[in-house]
């Protein structure tokens, strides 16, 4: 049986409105607008319901597609973070792998919003301490063109701290990765499949891509060393996974984006990484 390729097309519009149902004008019943973050949200209607030979259906098309990270910030090569429009941000520690022998050491997670701002401790904690569930940092209305930085470190077994790694620096001691990207080549431990488990739900069966939600942003950390190429070196001792979201007001395709002002910012311009005095050089774990 052959049929007309526009009633094809005609037949895959109304399956596509079928499948929409609840979910017209970009209302769900989810958090999300999209519900899973890949399906269009929106309606179409045609008249006349019933088309007879000879006559045209009328169609109106309100679907609107989700945006990927890429389309809502840019990601420089360093790891920073600058958004395309007004979003929301909520940053989650998804695992840590520091330790010495069976002895769990702490790391240090900061956030900076804004090139020119303080630095804010986010977490600190082991491997033991991770709640991927917590939102451990939240910013609404970051402003377009506003930098997110991300910075880490650990403590050796000895005490001392090792130095700071940051998406505000040029070495390779962060990624921040999208779905879809390679994992590191330089680093030993995705290539000889020392995954930690943690960092499994992130990668596709060979452990060569990284598997996100499209508007997610996964940062991994090498807190031990600055050499790629070391066996030790594998950019997982903590990861963080970022959300960005817009604000919108409307509907249908009339959706228009908040822009609410000033993002809200820790002040001063100082630098240095706020760690509310928890971290000191030569602290012991305590146990």
């Amino acid at each position: 049986m052959k049929i007309n390729a526009s009633y094809l097309a005609l037949f895959g519009c109304f399956g596509l409105a079928g499948s929409l149902a609840g979910q017209t004008n970009g209302e769900s019943s989810g958090t999300s607008p999209h519900g899973d973050p890949y399906t269009p949200v929106g309606s179409i209607s045609v008249t006349p319901t019933v088309v007879q030979p000879g006559v045209q259906p009328n169609m109106v098309w309100g679907i609107e597609y989700p945006k990927a990270a890429g389309d809502l910030s840019d990601i420089d090569t360093a790891g920073g973070v600058t958004p395309k429009t007004t979003v929301d941000v909520k940053v989650r520690v998804m695992g840590v792998a520091w330790q010495y022998g069976n002895t769990l050491l702490p790391t240090a997670l900061w956030v900076r919003v804004g090139a020119a701002s303080a630095w804010e401790l986010v977490f600190f904690g082991s491997g033991e301490d991770v709640n991927p569930e917590k939102v451990v940092f939240e910013r609404k209305g970051v402003l377009p063109g506003t930098r997110i930085d991300f910075s880490a470190r650990g403590q050796s077994p000895t005490g001392p701290w090792y130095s700071t790694r940051s998406t505000s620096t040029p070495e390779l001691t962060v990624l921040g990765m999208v779905n879809g990207d390679n994992v590191p080549e330089f680093a030993p431990a995705y290539e000889q499949g020392r995954i930690e488990s943690f960092m499994t739900p992130f990668l596709d069966d060979n452990n060569t891509r990284v598997v996100l939600g499209p508007h997610d942003i996964i940062h991994t950390f090498e807190l031990g060393s600055t050499n790629p190429g070391d066996w030790w070196f594998d950019m997982q001792d903590i990861v963080c996974v970022t959300t960005l979201s817009e604000k919108k007001t409307g509907a249908g395709s009339n959706t228009k984006f908040e822009n609410p002002g000033a993002a809200s910012v820790t002040g001063g311009s100082t630098g240095t990484l706020d760690d509310k005095k928890m971290i000191q050089s030569g602290r012991k774990l305590a146990r």
